[in-house]
C-alpha cells in the first residue's frame, strides 16, 4: 500500500502532465473504439444489404436434370440441419413479358409465399398493393414496373419458351433494393409456376438462409450429405461471391492493424512519459531508498502508475468512443438512410478499456525497472 499511496501523490502533484497522460490514452482508446465499431458495423450492413434478401444455400437439380422431385421430403432434411433459418421451394424460369408494344426479358419466379418470406421479405418489400393471393396473380419490381409503366390491377402477357401465352393480374410492386433484381423478376405463387411450365407437383431450387454467411461453404456440405444420393447440386453464397469475401477479409485485416498501431503509439507515448517521470522523481526515489524502501517497493510505484493512468484513459476513452460513434450516426441518419447499423457491442467496448488497462501497466515495465536500479547514494549526492 506504501507504494500505491506514493504512486497517487505522484500523480496528484503533477496534475497537468496526468491529465495530458490521460486524454492521450483516452484519444488513442476513442480512435481505436470509433474504427472498429465504424468498421464492424459498416460490415454488418454491407452484409444484410448484400446478402439479406438472397438465398445462401441453393440446392439445384443435378445437371442432367431439370427439376428435383419429392422436394417435400428434402426440405424437411435440410431444415433440421443446425444454422439454417430458412427453407424455401422454388420454380424459376425465363419468359417473355409484354404489355401493350413494349416487351422485357425476365425471370419467373414461382414461391411459397409463406416460406419465402423468412428470406425476401416480400410483404415489407412490396411498397404498393400486395403479394399474390391466387394464381393469376403477380408482383412485379420497382424498376420493371417503371419501364413498362405498370400499375397495381394492371394485366401483362408472359410468354414462355415453349410459345405459350399466359395473362396475369399485378398484384402489387417491390423493391428489393436491387435494380438488377427488380428489373428481371416476377415473383408467383409457386402453384401458378408450376402449372405455366408443366412441372406437375415438381420444383427447379431449394432455397436457404443460415445463421452465417461466412460459413455457407460447410453448410454446403452439410446439405449435400443429408440429402444422400439425390440428383441434386448443392451451390453457396460464398463459393459464388470469392471476391467478396476477399474484401470483407481485407476490410477485417486493416480494421485490427488500425487499432494495434493506435494503442502502440499511445503505450509507446505513455513508457516514454513515464521513463522521464524516473528522471525527474529521481531524487525523491534516492531520499526513499535511503528510507528504507525496497527495490521492489520503488518498481510498483511506477507500475501502479500506468495502472492507475490506464484505468483513468480507459474509461474517459470509452466514454469518448461511444459519443463520437453515436454522434456519427446519428449524423448519418439526419442525411438519408445509411447501411451502417447502430448497434453497440458492449464486449467490445469493454474489452477496448481492459486492453487499455493491461498496455498502459505494460508501459510502466521499463520505468520501472529503470527505478529498480537507481542508486539512492548516487542519486542524492548528484541531485
Amino acid at each position: 500500500m506504501v507504494s500505491f499511496k506514493i504512486a497517487l501523490r505522484f500523480l496528484k502533484s503533477s496534475k497537468m502532465q496526468t491529465l495530458l497522460i490521460m486524454m492521450g490514452l483516452a484519444v488513442g482508446i476513442a480512435v481505436q473504439i470509433f474504427v472498429g465499431q465504424l468498421l464492424t458495423n459498416l460490415q454488418e450492413g454491407f452484409l444484410e444489404e448484400t446478402t439479406g434478401n438472397a438465398s445462401h444455400v441453393t440446392v439445384f437439380p443435378a445437371e442432367d436434370e431439370i427439376i428435383i422431385d419429392n422436394w417435400e421430403s428434402k426440405v424437411a432434411g435440410i431444415q433440421n440441419i443446425d444454422g439454417i433459418t430458412a427453407v424455401s421451394p422454388a420454380v424459376d424460369s425465363p419468359a417473355l413479358i409484354v404489355k401493350g408494344s413494349q416487351s422485357n426479358s425476365i425471370l419467373v419466379r414461382g414461391l411459397d409465399m409463406t416460406q419465402a418470406e423468412a428470406i425476401y421479405e416480400l410483404a415489407e418489400n412490396t411498397y404498393e398493393g400486395d403479394v399474390p393471393t391466387n394464381d393469376t396473380q403477380v408482383l412485379v419490381g420497382k424498376e420493371l414496373a417503371t419501364d413498362l409503366t405498370l400499375s397495381v390491377g394492371d394485366g401483362l402477357d408472359i410468354i414462355t419458351p415453349s410459345q405459350n401465352t399466359f395473362t396475369l393480374w399485378v398484384s402489387g410492386i417491390y423493391d428489393l433494393g436491387s435494380a438488377i433484381v427488380n428489373e428481371r423478376w416476377i415473383i408467383v405463387n409457386i402453384a401458378s409456376a408450376q402449372s405455366i411450365y408443366s412441372l406437375g407437383d415438381n420444383i427447379t431450387s431449394i432455397e436457404t438462409q443460415t445463421t452465417d454467411i461466412f460459413t455457407t461453404d460447410s453448410t454446403a456440405e452439410e446439405v449435400a450429405a443429408a440429402l444422400g444420393n439425390s440428383p441434386i447440386t448443392v451451390n453457396n453464397w460464398k463459393d459464388d461471391n470469392p471476391d467478396f469475401f476477399s474484401a470483407l477479409a481485407s476490410q477485417g485485416a486493416s480494421s485490427y492493424m488500425i487499432q494495434t498501431f493506435v494503442l502502440l503509439s499511445v503505450v509507446i507515448g505513455i513508457a516514454s512519459i513515464l521513463s522521464i517521470t524516473v528522471v525527474q522523481k529521481s531524487r525523491q526515489i534516492g531520499i526513499l531508498k535511503a528510507m528504507g524502501i525496497k527495490d521492489s517497493q520503488a518498481s510498483l510505484i511506477f507500475l501502479y502508475q500506468g495502472l492507475l493512468l490506464g484505468i483513468g484513459g480507459a474509461i474517459m476513452g470509452v466514454l469518448l468512443g461511444a459519443i463520437l460513434f453515436y454522434g456519427f450516426i446519428q449524423a448519418l441518419s439526419s442525411s438519408g438512410d445509411s447501411i451502417i447499423s447502430s448497434s453497440f457491442d458492449i464486449n467490445f467496448l469493454l474489452l477496448s478499456g481492459l486492453i487499455a488497462v493491461i498496455a498502459s501497466a505494460m508501459a510502466s515495465l521499463l520505468p520501472a525497472i529503470k527505478s529498480r536500479k537507481l542508486d539512492p547514494i548516487e542519486v542524492i549526492r548528484n541531485g
